[in-house]
C-alpha cells in the first residue's frame, strides 16, 4: 500500500510560466521527462527508452493540474502540482503516492526534479 505524500518548493516563477511547465508536454520534457507527448488528456512519458502513461484528469488553469498512472486507473493514487500564490510568494505543492520504504527515494527524485525546473523558471 502506498503512503500519501505532499511536498512543497518556493518558486521564482509566474504563475502562469510555472503551470505551462507542468502542462505543456514539451515544457514537461525540459525537466520532469526525457520526453513527454500527449494525445488529448493521454500523456506518455519516456525515461531511458522506458514509456509510462498516465492521463490528466483534472485541472484548474495556473493553480492545479492531476494526473493519474495508467497501472492507477482502478485506484485512488495520482500524482499533483498544485500552484500556490501567497503575497510575493509562489509555491509549487506536490502531492504523490509512494511505498513507505521508498518515501525516502522518492522525495528525492523531487526535489532533483523541481531543483531543475527551478533553473529552467528562475525569473
Amino acid at each position: 500500500m502506498r503512503k500519501k505524500k505532499k511536498i512543497s518548493f518556493l518558486m521564482n516563477s509566474s504563475t502562469e510560466l510555472l503551470y505551462y511547465y507542468i502542462t505543456a508536454p514539451v515544457k514537461l520534457s525540459e525537466w520532469f521527462a526525457d520526453n513527454v507527448i500527449s494525445i488529448g488528456n493521454r500523456y506518455i512519458f519516456t525515461w531511458y527508452n522506458y514509456d509510462e502513461t498516465c492521463f490528466l484528469i483534472k485541472k484548474k488553469p495556473y493553480q492545479y493540474v492531476r494526473y493519474k498512472w495508467e497501472q492507477d486507473v482502478d485506484n485512488k493514487y495520482y500524482f499533483e502540482f498544485f500552484i500556490k500564490k501567497n503575497n510575493l510568494n509562489v509555491y509549487l505543492k506536490i502531492t504523490d503516492f509512494a511505498i513507505k520504504t521508498e518515501i525516502k527515494k522518492s522525495k528525492m527524485w523531487w526535489k532533483n526534479r523541481i531543483k531543475k525546473l527551478k533553473n529552467i523558471t528562475k525569473v
